[in-house]
């Protein structure tokens, strides 16, 4: 299949031998169409030919066509960091593999470590991604660059070893410029501020960004009771959970995505209920850290948005939310002792309907006036040999399918991976960037 675009005018019909389209009702078109216009879906449905105007193109996809992939928290430019401090606990993962490393990092490494990243992201399938690093500027470039939607988040904490200048106030700087800057830029960019967590941010860091969050009416993305020791500090000076700490600074009277938020009360999770808070869960990273295992269940059954995160790819170590996708509800139905813990269809709505909800952003379902954010998947697998019913359809997805299935992606319209190709990044270059940057850091850590 030969790469397509779409200019501003245009509008492209996509037919293919499936379309999930995760809209309100989950219908299936089997076989169905996706149309096009500009960077915008403008209808969707079964074969019923449409009204067609001169100078429509209609392209014959096969194969299934779903939403774009939405990955909820990540810091996709740690591919030059992936592998370090494998078998250490969050804590001294930090403190003695990454902090030092990222004290030394430049902008041209989070450069091409985030188009190195970006590259992997699509490649699966994801379209969008929320960011939260080191030199957001330079990570940002990388993610317009290579063409994928991006929720950018500003580091904002005191980065040991890493300089004067690397302070919380000077993050909280730069993340105003930025949005000043590049929010909205080319309706695939949004710069939301990212508070480290409660551990590393003092309470007057907190407070200011609440601050500057409604100023702004930014989202804030921030690390929330990863872990169950991160949590002791904050109860012992203020007597209090981590939610409930940031609730009193008022943090959590702003937009709010948290990520992880493994170690949660019932209380907790009722504050989460009670000021909106959305919820970036990592099963992966929290998994291969030891970190435990969040609640979904019960934040799905209060009514919390909830999303998917790859976390880093130094924690995961991969960007491929298809094993977010699958894990998820393994691991809530192996805690529960119960097959009926997480539903299938549930559990694929995380890794897309749910991660826009949690984000905000009209993607995540195929639906008139919404992102054209698409994703092919090649049928001709064993995997979908039978095909079966609309809902044995939806559990070969999140049971039997993976990112070795997704064959081309669009992103607003536009064609990044074709034929199993990224189209958008010069891979072996961003590779040979990395390797680079790599083998400096490594040498530069011993």
């Amino acid at each position: 299949m030969g790469t397509t675009t779409t200019a501003l005018d245009d509008r492209v019909r996509y037919v293919a031998d499936a379309v999930v389209t995760m809209d309100a009702q989950r219908t299936v078109h089997r076989p169905g169409m996706v149309e096009v216009h500009g960077d915008r879906i403008a209808a969707v449905g079964p074969l019923d030919p449409p009204e067609r105007r001169e100078g429509d193109r209609e392209v014959v996809l096969g194969g299934l066509l779903m939403p774009g992939l939405v990955n909820c928290h990540g810091h996709t430019a740690m591919t030059l960091l992936r592998g370090a401090g494998d078998g250490l606990p969050l804590g001294r993962w930090l403190s003695e593999a990454i902090w030092p490393r990222e004290a030394r990092l430049t902008p041209d490494d989070a450069y091409w470590g985030m188009a190195l990243g970006c590259a992997e992201l699509l490649a699966a399938g994801v379209t969008t991604t929320a960011e939260q690093y080191l030199f957001p500027r330079a990570v940002a470039q990388a993610a317009l660059d290579s063409g994928i939607r991006c929720v950018m988040a500003p580091a904002i904490f005191d980065l040991p070893g890493a300089g004067p200048d690397a302070t919380w106030q000077r993050c909280l700087d730069v993340a105003g410029e930025l949005h000043a800057d590049l929010d909205g830029w080319g309706g695939r960019m949004t710069i939301a501020l990212g508070p480290h967590s409660a551990y590393t941010v003092p309470e007057d860091g907190l407070v200011a960004t609440a601050k500057i969050a409604s100023e702004l009416d930014a989202l804030v993305h921030i690390h929330v009771a990863e872990t169950q020791a991160e949590d002791e500090p904050i109860r012992s000076r203020y007597g209090m959970s981590t939610p409930a700490y940031l609730a009193r600074v008022g943090l959590l009277d702003r937009r709010v995505l948290a990520a992880h938020s493994v170690w949660l009360s019932d209380e907790d999770l009722d504050l989460y209920r009670a000021h909106d808070v959305a919820v970036a869960h990592c099963p992966q990273s929290n998994g291969k850290l030891g970190s435990g295992i969040a609640r979904v269940p019960d934040m799905l059954a209060r009514g919390i948005r909830v999303g998917l995160g790859t976390d880093g790819p130094a924690s995961n170590d991969n960007l491929d939310l298809w094993e977010e996708l699958r894990l998820a509800p393994i691991l809530a139905r192996a805690v529960a002792v119960d097959a009926a813990a997480m539903a299938t269809g549930e559990a694929l709505a995380l890794a897309n309907l749910g991660g826009a909800g949690a984000l905000g952003l009209d993607v995540g379902t195929l639906a008139p006036g919404h992102r054209a954010d698409l994703v092919r998947l090649d049928l001709d697998d064993p995997v979908f040999v039978p095909g079966g019913t609309e809902s044995e359809l939806i559990a070969h997805l999140v049971w039997a399918a993976s990112s070795r299935l997704v064959t081309d992606v669009w992103v607003g319209g536009r064609h990044v991976v074709a034929d199993r190709t990224c189209t958008s990044v010069d891979v072996r270059e961003a590779q040979r960037n990395v390797f680079e940057r790599v083998r400096r850091l490594a040498r530069a850590g011993h």
